[in-house]
C-alpha cells in the first residue's frame, strides 16, 4: 500500500533534512530537531512524518501543535502539500469538535489511511482536545510540537500525553531561558532531548541561509534618559540586595517592585532617542531602500514638535514616512490576519518598503525578501535574536546577502566609574548584551576574523564599550 501522506514533486530534500530524520528514528522516532531559523524545520518533519507513514503502510495519526494561529494556516498549506486534509483545531470547540470525531472514527476503523489535526498549543491543553486525543488508535500516532520550548510551560507540559509513541520537538532554541525545570521537562518528554543539530554556520556555508553582514552602533542616551536610568540602576540594587540567591528566579518572579523596576528600564534602553536619530542618518545612507526590516521597542518616545508620547513603534513609522520619504507600516498585533497577509504581500512585491514590528516577526513569519534589517529594541532573551537572525537570513532568489543594523544602548558614563556594586551589575549587564552582540558576529561576514575591506569589523567599533566596563576578554 502506497502512502496517502507522501511529499509533493518541489519538495528536494537536502541531505541535512535526511541526517536529522534518520537521527531522530534513531532515538526510537523521539526527540528535538535544533535547526537554525529558516532551514526549513516544518518540511523536515513532514518527510519524517512520511517515513512513518510508510513504515505503518499508509496507515498515520498525525498531531501538529503550534504556539500561535496564523501558524495553524501556515502549516495547514504546507501538511496539504503532502496530501493530506487537516483538521485545523483552535478557536471554539463548535468548529473543530465534530470533524475531528468523524475523521477519528473513520481512521480507527480503517476506513481512511490518514488522520491528520492541526492545532495551538493552548487548544492542545485543554479537556476537550485531549478528550478527543485520547480516542484516537495511539499505535501510528506522531506528535509535532512546533517551537516546542513554548511546551515547557507549567500549563503546557503537564498535557503532554504519554499515549503518542512518536514525537518530535522543533525549535532553533528548545532551552527555555531560567527556567531548568520546563526545560528538563521537555528533554524528559522527548527521550534525552535534541537528537539532531543543524547550526547557523552550517547553514550558511551549505547555502540554507543566505551570508550577512553585522553592523553594530553604540547610543548614548540623552542626560534625561540617563538620570532615569541610574535612579533606576539604584532602585534596582536595593531591591535586589534584599534577595537571597542573586536575583534567582523564583524570587525575581515574586517581587512585584523588583520586576517593574527592571521593566521599565528595560522599556528605557529599547526607545531611547538616540536610536531614532541615528535611524535618519543611517537609512539615507543605505541609499536604495528596499525589503527593510525595523524591529523597535514596545514603550513610547516623546515627540519635540507636539509635546506628547507616541508608540515607538508608530514614532518611528512617522519617521520613514514624513522624514525620510519611505514607504513603510506597521506589522503589529493590532493588524489582523488578512491585514498582515496584505503587508506581506505588498512587502514580498516591493510595494512597501519596509515593515516596522516589535515582536509579531518573531516567530513563525517568513520575510525572506528582507535585505536589510535594523534592530532597534531586542530583549535579553537569546531566542529573540537568534530567530530574528534567521528570518533575516533566509534565502530568496533577489537577494545575495544581508545588512544587520544592530543598536546597543551604553549606560552612562558615571555608572562606569568606580568599582562598587552598582559598577558590578551595570558590567553585568553589558556583558549580556555584548555576548548577545558576538554571537550575531560570529557567523557574519565582516567578522574580526574575516577579510573584508571597507565594511566596519563588529570588534572595532564596540572596543570603547568593552574597555569602560573592563570587559576586553569578550
Amino acid at each position: 500500500m502506497t502512502s496517502e501522506f507522501t511529499r509533493p514533486d518541489w519538495v528536494e530534500e537536502r541531505p541535512y533534512q535526511s541526517r536529522a530524520v534518520e537521527q531522530w528514528v534513531d532515538g526510537n522516532a523521539q526527540g528535538i530537531l535544533k535547526m537554525a531559523t529558516g532551514t526549513g524545520k516544518t518540511i523536515t518533519s513532514l518527510l519524517a512524518a512520511e517515513h512513518v507513514s510508510n513504515v505503518f503502510d499508509g496507515n498515520i495519526a498525525l498531531i501538529v501543535a503550534v504556539p500561535y494561529q496564523h501558524l495553524v494556516e501556515q502549516w495547514a498549506e504546507d501538511v496539504r502539500e503532502f496530501g493530506a486534509d487537516p483538521i485545523l483545531a483552535y478557536k471554539s470547540r463548535n468548529y473543530w469538535q465534530e470533524p475531528f470525531q468523524q475523521q477519528a472514527l473513520a481512521f480507527n476503523t480503517g476506513a481512511r489511511e490518514t488522520f491528520t489535526v492541526i492545532t495551538t498549543h493552548n487548544t492542545f491543553a485543554t479537556e476537550a482536545f485531549q478528550s478527543e486525543l485520547s480516542r484516537i488508535s495511539q499505535a501510528n500516532q506522531m506528535l509535532i510540537a512546533d517551537e516546542v520550548h513554548h511546551m515547557g510551560a507549567p500549563h503546557l507540559k503537564s498535557a503532554l500525553p504519554d499515549q503518542i509513541p512518536m514525537r518530535m520537538g522543533l525549535s532553533a532554541t528548545p532551552e527555555r531561558w531560567y527556567d531548568e525545570e520546563g526545560t528538563e521537562a521537555l528533554n524528559q518528554y522527548f527521550s534525552g532531548g535534541v537528537v539532531y543539530e543543524y547550526s547557523l554556520a552550517e547553514a550558511i556555508e551549505n547555502g540554507a541561509l543566505c551570508e550577512y553582514y553585522y553592523i553594530p552602533h553604540i547610543v548614548e542616551l540623552t542626560d534625561e534618559e540617563a538620570l532615569e536610568y541610574e535612579e533606576l540602576s539604584s532602585k534596582i540594587g536595593r531591591l535586589a540586595s534584599r534577595i537571597d540567591d542573586d536575583l534567582g528566579d523564583a524570587d525575581l518572579q515574586s517581587n512585584y517592585k523588583l520586576k517593574q523596576a527592571l521593566f521599565k528600564r528595560a522599556r528605557l534602553l529599547g526607545t531611547a532617542e538616540g536610536k531614532l536619530e541615528r535611524l535618519s542618518r543611517l537609512v539615507p545612507e543605505q541609499g536604495d531602500v528596499h525589503h527593510m526590516l525595523v524591529y523597535c521597542g514596545d514603550g513610547s518616545v516623546e515627540r519635540e514638535s507636539s509635546g506628547r508620547t507616541k508608540r515607538h513603534v508608530d514614532a518611528t513609522v512617522e519617521l520613514l514616512r514624513k522624514d525620510l520619504g519611505v514607504r513603510a507600516k506597521r506589522f503589529t498585533a493590532e493588524e489582523d490576519q488578512n491585514e498582515r497577509e496584505e503587508l506581506l504581500a505588498e512587502f514580498e512585491r516591493g510595494d512597501l518598503e519596509a515593515l516596522v514590528a516589535i515582536r509579531c516577526l518573531d516567530e513563525g513569519v517568513d520575510v525572506p525578501a528582507t535585505e536589510t534589517a535594523y534592530i532597534l529594541a531586542s530583549s535579553s532573551n537569546p531566542r529573540q535574536f537568534v530567530q530574528r537572525r534567521g528570518r533575516i537570513l533566509r534565502p530568496h532568489k533577489n537577494k545575495e546577502f544581508a545588512v544587520v543594523h544592530d543598536f546597543i544602548v551604553s549606560p552612562p558614563q558615571r555608572l562606569a566609574d568606580g568599582d562598587g556594586p552598582v559598577f558590578s551589575a551595570e558590567r553585568s549587564l553589558v556583558r549580556k548584551e555584548l555576548e548577545r552582540v558576538m554571537m550575531f558576529a560570529e557567523s557574519a561576514r565582516n567578522h574580526p576574523d574575516a577579510d573584508v575591506d571597507g565594511i566596519p569589523t563588529s570588534e572595532a567599533s564596540l572596543q570603547d564599550l568593552k574597555r569602560r566596563f573592563n570587559l576586553l576578554d569578550l
